[in-house]
């Protein structure tokens, strides 16, 4: 049966958290893309007409039109979804410059142990991030399916490390990846991809922390969180500290009671 079945829509994409058990789809078509990154539990599928077996951690895709069936074993099956329209990834590669051609492209499809793609896939799939979040992560999502892999040459490098010094420069700024990647001279998803394969996180995401780390310093000379908070420029105090929870396991003023608590213990000389 279907135990359950959970979905969003952010810019035309719709995306879904699916949980089934001994149940099946019959054979079916779709118009969009749909990319699905199984959690835990047996898929069987069946694509123009050839079957397979989905195991956990592996992605499946489909192109538009292509016929497919699933089924799913007795013991329970989660799986993400991503129903991703033609028009966005055609936009995606136009805009990117990755080759030259109007129709929508046909993606390698079946079954695919992607770990990079997996992540991204999930990451997507999560309600809870911001907009800003959401654009890194479609375009990262959007890379690993239609672009060759290849390691980052020495322009992309400078520019990754300009923009870094530009970020510790710029902490209370509301910064924009249009606005970065301009700045660089890349293409946006070729920034987000070059920032993240050299730094570890996207730029956005990096620039929190930074501001977080600032936060962190005043807060340890006893700057009340409000005060801190409004400094960086976080002027919505929920999302201050939404942030500092999630990076730092307390909340602002939990940590500065903390810290402030355990001065003066001892000495390290």
């Amino acid at each position: 049966m279907l135990v359950s079945s959970e979905w969003f829509s952010i810019n035309q994409i719709e995306c879904s958290r699916t949980i089934a058990c001994n149940d099946a789809y019959p054979r079916h078509v779709h118009d969009e893309y749909v990319i699905s990154a199984n959690i835990s539990g047996i898929e069987e599928i069946w694509l123009n007409g050839k079957q397979g077996t989905v195991k956990a951690k592996q992605v499946t895709i489909y192109n538009p039109t292509s016929i497919q069936s699933s089924r799913f074993s007795n013991n329970q099956v989660e799986f993400f979804s991503i129903h991703l329209p033609q028009f966005a990834l055609r936009a995606f590669i136009s805009e990117n410059n990755m080759y030259s051609r109007n129709t929508s492209p046909i993606l390698k499809e079946g079954i695919i142990k992607n770990t990079e793609l997996f992540n991204a896939i999930i990451a997507f799939n999560q309600k809870d991030d911001s907009l800003f979040n959401k654009e890194q992560q479609l375009l990262l999502l959007l890379g690993q399916l239609v672009e060759d892999k290849s390691h980052l040459d020495a322009q992309a490098k400078s520019a990754v490390l300009f923009i870094q010094e530009y970020m510790r420069a710029h902490l209370t700024a509301k910064l924009s990846l249009d606005d970065l990647a301009h700045m660089s001279g890349l293409s946006k998803y070729y920034f987000v991809r070059a920032f993240k394969q050299h730094v570890g996180m996207p730029p956005l995401q990096y620039h929190m922390q930074l501001r977080l780390n600032a936060a962190r310093n005043l807060l340890r000379n006893n700057m009340n969180s409000v005060e801190a908070a409004m400094s960086l420029g976080f002027y919505d105090q929920s999302h201050f500290i939404h942030a500092f929870r999630k990076t730092m396991g307390v909340t602002p003023h939990h940590y500065l009671t903390q810290i402030n608590s355990g001065k003066n213990k001892f000495f390290i000389t």
